[in-house]
């Protein structure tokens, strides 16, 4: 028996350009508002830029994007990150009208069968820990819990004893990219490292190691090029307690699809 009559005008298929408006709608009303600004979902071209990522997935790309409809309108979406072993569920979003109805188990059940590469045999995900709705479900998938990543922010400021050198690439084509969207990405490179740089809206750089905070020259870089701006870091956890404040902690999950596709077609829809 149905849980949900609705649930038999569902179909599930791959995003499309035209998904994008909808996709940005049902991810801004199920994310934290507070943490909203962290994203590429909270700044003014990101729905021009899924139209163009959704319209060139089926040429390889890392990211995936499926929706569920109903009746023809979208009522969730799921985003997959690819692998060559791991199928990362990196974001599933219902909204609210049909949140409880099943939606969300038959997009992931039949949207892994949409993206899913033959050498992937590994799903995993990951939800904040406050979240334990959902932390719950990926449980009940057979989901195990294997890295925490904690998001810190921090405000970079030049340093005034020590010796600094740094260099970017990409940031013409960057700033390019942050004029039309609202985000973008560059090469901050210094004598010490290499670090991958994200422009978050006007108030946020975005990076993905704690190395950075005690390289002096990647520190003075980021200053000099917007001293207004706040670095956020989404990195792995070492364990303990975390070494900088944080705005948030996620914790990542990792099982097999086999015994998450055998749960999810045992539940009833």
């Amino acid at each position: 028996m149905l849980r949900d009559e609705r649930i038999r005008d569902v179909d599930i298929r791959l995003a499309m350009p035209v998904d994008a408006e909808h996709i940005v709608e049902i991810f801004r009303a199920g994310f934290p508002r507070t943490l909203l600004p962290y994203t590429i979902y909270d700044q003014p071209g990101i729905v021009d830029y899924l139209r163009g990522m959704v319209a060139s997935q089926r040429l390889g790309t890392t990211s995936v994007t499926a929706v569920a409809t109903y009746r023809g309108q979208v009522v969730a979406w799921a985003q997959f990150h690819r692998h060559p072993t791991l199928l990362f569920l990196n974001h599933i979003y219902v909204t609210p009208d049909f949140q409880a109805a099943g939606v969300g188990r038959l997009l992931l059940r039949d949207a892994i069968a949409l993206v899913k590469d033959p050498g992937q045999i590994y799903l995993g995900s990951e939800a904040f820990i406050t979240n334990h709705k959902a932390l719950r479900w990926y449980r009940s998938l057979g989901l195990t819990p294997s890295d925490r990543f904690d998001w810190v922010k921090i405000h970079p400021v030049s340093s005034r004893d020590k010796p600094t050198w740094w260099s970017f690439d990409g940031l013409i084509t960057g700033l390019a990219s942050q004029k039309r969207f609202g985000f973008s990405r560059f090469l901050l490179r210094t004598a010490r490292a290499e670090y991958v740089i994200r422009l978050l809206g006007r108030r946020f750089y975005r990076g993905n190691s704690f190395d950075i905070i005690d390289d002096p020259s990647a520190m003075t870089a980021l200053h000099t090029l917007d001293p207004e701006r706040s670095l956020m870091i989404i990195t792995r956890a070492e364990g303990g307690e975390p070494l900088y404040p944080t705005v948030a902690q996620g914790q990542q999950v990792r099982g097999r699809i086999d015994v998450a596709l055998a749960v999810l077609g045992h539940l009833p829809i």
